[in-house]
């Protein structure tokens, strides 16, 4: 057995998984044994003894690892959280500001990672190496990540993530391993076959075995004449990653992908964010009924198309549980849970007047006309699983197809602001505050045909129909909103569906105030579309 601790000095681990944009805001968790490899190469390259180790000892040592898949135990009660700032980017003459994330996991105080080759024996001379890189090896991930590092030669614990493969269960997770160096050979030979054959077959007369590698080398040649295939396998875990990604490989050659089961209890939590006022927890924890997002781009989308940004918001959260296919009629259906989805089975929608299922609510917190947040409201409830799925939801975008056909879009990053009851977000949305009087924030449009009382009769009866108290309950209509600085009429909002199937009585809509004999808890949304956005109030 081999392995190696982990402590984190300042709590926090900063590593953004291969193939992941920083401002997608995800954290490798656990940490991937290709950077842990890497980290012992650099650790040698840069601190080790080179009078006293040799490279073939680092190469032996380097083999060793790479042959076996480590377990992991993983402490729980961590958090994931991030940053925001706007980091300067100059072009020439000019300056601009780009939003980054931050995203990073905090660890509790005095936890530790292990790391467990159960499989790998080392002789005195490569434990001794592999003492001597591990106190070397200062950071893990960015250079943000202050680690403390330690070889374990005995651990008789329990291991609580691993290889799918060794009959681990849990929550899956797609982590980078290097492969053996045996394996690398074959597919450095495949490779090479490859593109030979296929030079060879697109030459129009017969070419040289000089000419030929001389083509297969700018194939894998960077422009700083770096070779992203080399032969000897401790070079290739050596290759930088802006090396790899100039050459578009969408995976190190000398890696794999292998599928971990994590520990639910392990995965990291998201929090709400901390309130002016510090509160006292009872000892039963209280359902989680929201999820806020904080929303990004240029340009963000204005809060006139919110009920297109509610559409793909779910359809986001729709294909984080995948689909199956309908043998009945071929139509995908969605795996994901009613509270999700909106529909028993997959096919039958919820027609429960409480509105148990989600509702996903664009909102404008900073009152300058555009969405930066959107709220998912599932009063039934949001399980582990449904909440460990939103949690992988960093990115939505709207796609739009011009005159000649072809498709173009716009998309927004998202970042998991926290998870909890409305009450924990009331200091910072409207949507979800609590008050007696609540105005229209996008148009109300009626969910039936309207009758002699109007719209005023409409939200009366959508109340009742609620269970909710209508006794004294004042409806007034206006005219109109300020949007910004820019005063909207119902009729500059988008409010109709994508799918035009849906039956909508009311095309027009209107904004109200109301006023309650008593105090209301937002989220606080009603009539046509109001799972999506339409119709929705914040508080006064």
């Amino acid at each position: 057995m081999f392995g190696l601790s982990f402590r984190f000095l300042s709590g926090r681990y900063h590593a953004t998984p291969w193939g992941r944009n920083v401002n997608e805001a995800d954290v490798a968790w656990p940490p991937e044994p290709w950077r842990i490899i890497r980290a012992f190469i650099a650790s040698y390259w840069r601190k080790g003894d080179w009078h006293r180790w040799s490279r073939h000892d680092l190469t032996k040592l380097v083999h060793a690892l790479a042959e076996d898949l480590p377990v992991f135990y993983l402490p729980q009660g961590c958090v994931h959280a991030h940053t925001r700032h706007y980091m300067p980017i100059r072009k020439g003459k000019s300056e601009s500001k780009t939003l980054v994330f931050d995203a990073f996991l905090h660890i509790p105080s005095g936890e530790k990672i292990l790391v467990i080759w159960k499989d790998v024996k080392l002789d005195d001379r490569l434990m001794s190496l592999a003492e001597d890189l591990a106190s070397s090896i200062g950071y893990l991930g960015r250079s943000e990540s202050w680690t403390e590092c330690s070889v374990l030669k005995h651990w008789d614990g329990q291991e609580n993530c691993g290889p799918m493969e060794m009959g681990f269960t849990g929550e899956e997770v797609s982590l980078l391993v290097p492969c053996s160096a045996e394996s690398y050979q074959v597919t450095r030979n495949q490779l090479l076959v490859q593109e030979k054959q296929r030079i060879r077959a697109e030459a129009s007369k017969i070419i040289s075995e000089r000419v030929l590698l001389s083509k297969v080398q700018k194939i894998f040649y960077t422009k700083d004449d770096v070779d992203t295939l080399p032969a000897c396998f401790l070079d290739a875990l050596s290759l930088e990653n802006t090396d790899l990604r100039r050459l578009r490989w969408h995976r190190p050659p000398a890696a794999l992908d292998v599928i971990y089961a994590r520990d639910p209890s392990t995965s990291p939590r998201v929090v709400p964010q901390v309130i002016s006022r510090r509160k006292k927890f009872s000892k039963v924890s209280k359902q989680v009924t929201i999820a806020r997002f904080v929303l990004a781009g240029r340009p963000r989308p204005r809060l006139e198309v919110a009920v297109k940004i509610g559409e793909i918001m779910r359809k986001a959260a729709l294909s984080q549980f995948g689909w199956q296919e309908d043998e009945l009629n071929g139509k995908r259906l969605p795996l994901a849970p009613w509270q999700i989805s909106g529909r028993r089975e997959g096919r039958f929608p919820i027609n429960d007047p409480s509105h148990p299922h989600a509702f996903w609510l664009p909102e404008d917190a900073d009152g300058d006309g555009l969405i930066d947040h959107i709220i998912v409201s599932v009063s039934s409830g949001m399980d582990p699983h449904i909440q460990s799925r939103l949690e992988r939801i960093t990115r939505i975008w709207l796609a739009s197809r011009d005159s000649k056909g072809s498709t173009d879009g716009e998309e927004w990053r998202l970042a998991l602001e926290g998870y909890g009851q409305p009450q924990d977000f009331a200091g910072s949305s409207r949507l979800l505050g609590r008050s007696k009087q609540w105005r229209s924030v996008t148009p109300f449009l009626s969910a039936g045909h309207l009758k002699k009382n109007g719209y005023s009769g409409e939200v009366l009866r959508l109340f009742k129909r609620q269970g909710m108290e209508t006794d004294g309950v004042k409806v007034t209509e206006l005219r109109e909103i300020n949007v910004g600085s820019i005063k909207r009429h119902a009729l500059h909002f988008h409010r109709f569906r994508s799918r035009g199937r849906v039956p909508q009585p009311d095309s027009s809509g209107t904004f109200l105030k109301i006023e309650f004999p008593y105090t209301v808890q937002g989220p606080l949304a009603i009539g046509f579309a109001s799972h999506f956005g339409l119709g929705t109030f914040g508080a006064i």
